[in-house]
Parts: C-alpha cells; structure tokens; sequence
C-alpha cells in the first residue's frame, strides 16, 4: 500500500500464487507478445521460487455442474454462456508452460474466490505464510478478489504488475491501483526477484 513499507518477504512468510492460468482463460491469447512475455516471466519465478524454496500455489476455477448456481438465481449470476473451465475438460487445466510440479499445491475453487470453502486459508496457516506473490489474471477480477479476501485475514498481496493480466489495459491500471491504494503492493518481476534472491 502506498506509503507503507516493503512487505518482509522471506522463505519463511512467502507464498507464490499462479491465479487461474488456465487454458479456457489464456491459451487463445499465447500467440500475443504481451501474453507470451507474461507466462515466460511467470515461468522463470516458478523456477526461482521451486530453487528457494518457497511454496508455489495454482489456483484453478472449475464449473461443476453439482454445484451450479441455484437454477431460479443462475440467469443473473453466471458471466459465461457457453460455461468455461468445465470438470474434467482440458479448458479448466493449467496451461502447458505453467503446469504445477509434484510438490505443488493446487487450489479447485468453484466460485471466483480463491478463500471460498477451499483449503487456501488452513494451508497458508499451516505454512506460516502471510505474504502471497501473486501472478495470473484476470487482475480485475481474480486478482483482486484474492487480494480483498487476502486483506480481510490479515495477509498480505503482493500483485506483479508484469506478470498479472486484463482484458483491456485501462482495466489492468484500474485494478493495480486499487490493489496498490487499498488492498496490498504491486511490484515488478525484477524487483520481486530481488527481493526473492537475498530472502532467506
């Protein structure tokens, strides 16, 4: 947040968080510069965080139709018409570039939050970590949900505004400054990576 300190980032407090980096979301768009630049970044801080270590943490939303939204309520609730990241089809898997390796923890959501009735909050509290680097898209809608529900128990965001996506960029600026006003930090990839290379 504006006019507050660096957040400590450390191997013993940090999290990498990979937001919805899947295929229904992003595959279309990696023929463009602009996206192939933002995975190859997010691909070295994977690396980076793996070398450390530090956990690394996909989240993933997926359309179950078990759990749909109510039928009388699903006409004013659901955005997307055909529905998108289906169970069990290859649009609501991580892309290729990105796929999580063994050790990492991959968080099935089923609505927009990351924190709704996952086991987001119990692992970060098993981990002790309470400053999440996150990385995905989209910033105005993801990204910045998980940076309100970050805020409102006590942990930290830092947003990566190089590594982080919208649909246009007046919604991407829009967002990282209500993240970086109100809700947590934005930083760069080069400056997140330093502070990564002498955390300990």
């Amino acid at each position: 947040m504006k006019g507050a300190p660096l957040p400590p980032i450390g191997c013993s407090n940090t999290a990498l968080v990979l937001h919805d980096m899947q295929n229904d979301f992003i595959k279309a768009s990696l023929s463009k510069p602009e996206m192939q630049a933002v995975v190859k970044r997010t691909r070295a801080l994977i690396d980076l965080a793996h070398s450390l270590p530090i956990p690394v943490i996909y989240t993933r939303v997926e359309t179950d139709p078990a759990v749909n939204f109510p039928t009388e309520r699903a006409p004013y609730l659901s955005r997307s018409t055909p529905p998108i990241c289906v169970k069990g089809t290859q649009g609501a898997e991580i892309v290729d570039d990105l796929k999580p390796a063994t050790d990492d923890y991959v968080i099935t959501k089923v609505r927009s939050s990351a924190f709704h009735e996952t086991k987001l909050e119990t692992l970060l509290r098993v981990k002790a970590v309470w400053i999440l680097i996150v990385a995905g898209g989209s910033t105005n809608w993801g990204v910045e949900w998980l940076a309100r529900d970050a805020k409102s128990r006590d942990i930290v965001t830092v947003a990566l505004r190089d590594c982080t996506y919208s649909a246009t960029p007046e919604a991407q600026a829009a967002s990282l400054a209500n993240i970086d006003d109100f809700l947590g930090y934005v930083m760069s990839y080069d400056e997140v990576v330093e502070m990564l290379s002498k955390a300990k």
